[in-house]
């Protein structure tokens, strides 16, 4: 399993930015492998070992920074990449995107940073879609809650109005897929 540098450099940004007293810290609870990673300059097209370069990261990301709070603290992580990702020219594009293409669009965007995965979304009414995790291997909470995170955040820049998820069904406990449910006013 690869992930795309753009990810692995918003998650050191992400610590960088809103947990600057902890970057050190973090930084240095990383595996070698992970540490090495972070500390040598990161291309953005560049892909990246799954496990060193986000998985392990992002754990520690939970532990040092959010007390192993993964709800809140992956919700928050994918919640700051879509606002970094989604400003400028893009920020009008989602002014005029319907929440359903959206969510089309973020499934094949998902697929481009994390290989090999499938990901698919099904619009289930005016106000209501399931983004369904089908293949990602070793996922866990944290990136299931970092996903959904930024999806919720992506509805809200797009002027969706209290923009919700539930998480029903979780690959990282086992299950066939995960399933996300959104819901927006």
């Amino acid at each position: 399993m690869q992930v795309k540098g753009t990810a692995v450099r918003t998650t050191r940004d992400f610590v960088k930015t809103n947990f600057p007293g902890s970057y050190e810290k973090w930084l240095n609870a990383l595996t070698p492998e992970s540490k090495k990673i972070f500390t040598s300059m990161l291309d953005a097209t560049a892909w990246y070992p799954y496990k060193e370069g986000y998985l392990i990261p992002v754990g520690k990301i939970m532990q040092i920074c959010y007390n192993n709070d993964i709800k809140t603290g992956g919700d928050q992580l994918g919640s700051w990449s879509a606002e970094v990702s989604l400003k400028g020219f893009y920020k009008v594009f989602l002014m005029i995107a319907s929440p359903q293409f959206l969510l089309q669009r973020a499934t094949k965007i998902f697929t481009t940073f994390y290989e090999p995965s499938e990901i698919e979304a099904s619009i289930i009414g005016s106000n209501d879609a399931i983004m369904r995790i089908i293949r990602f291997e070793d996922i866990d909470e944290s990136i299931e809650y970092r996903i959904a995170g930024w999806i919720r955040k992506a509805l809200e820049l797009a002027n969706c109005r209290e923009p919700s998820y539930k998480i029903t069904k979780a690959l990282s406990k086992g299950e066939d897929s995960t399933e996300i449910h959104f819901h927006w006013q």
